[in-house]
């Protein structure tokens, strides 16, 4: 096995885990009423864990490939659709969990899935383009 598809695979692994997380910690807390602020901040863990892998993509290509990846158009906007989403997420999270009563519980658990199903959807788009 080559050192960077196993690299690629586990960092994949981990995205793939995080993106998850990210869109259903919200809404299993949606439908099963579970506490919003553990929700909040599992969902906080959750995202990082997605920029964190993301950028992690760049690390493999840039260390073993010594380039990074190379790619244009309807793939790099997909690219910074998803770096935004993740971003927001972050700061929706961080501050929903340590300022309560910002926004409705419901509504803020939405807005995290939202965020993630965007950011999903981009995902594909990326991976199909690039």
């Amino acid at each position: 096995m080559q050192l960077d598809n196993a690299l690629y695979a586990l960092v994949q692994i981990v995205h793939n885990f995080g993106a998850v997380a990210a869109v259903g910690l919200p809404l299993a807390a949606l439908r099963f009423r579970a506490a919003a602020r553990d929700a909040y901040r599992r969902t906080l863990v959750a995202w990082i864990v997605q920029l964190a892998s993301g950028f992690g993509f760049g690390l493999v290509s840039y260390f073993v490939v010594e380039e990074l990846p190379q790619i244009g158009g309807l793939a790099f906007v997909a690219l910074c659709v998803k770096i935004l989403c993740a971003a927001l997420a972050i700061a929706a999270a961080a501050l929903l969990s340590w300022r309560p009563g910002v926004m409705s519980d419901a509504t803020g658990l939405k807005a995290l899935a939202g965020l993630g199903t965007v950011a999903l959807f981009s995902a594909a788009i990326l991976r199909w383009f690039s």
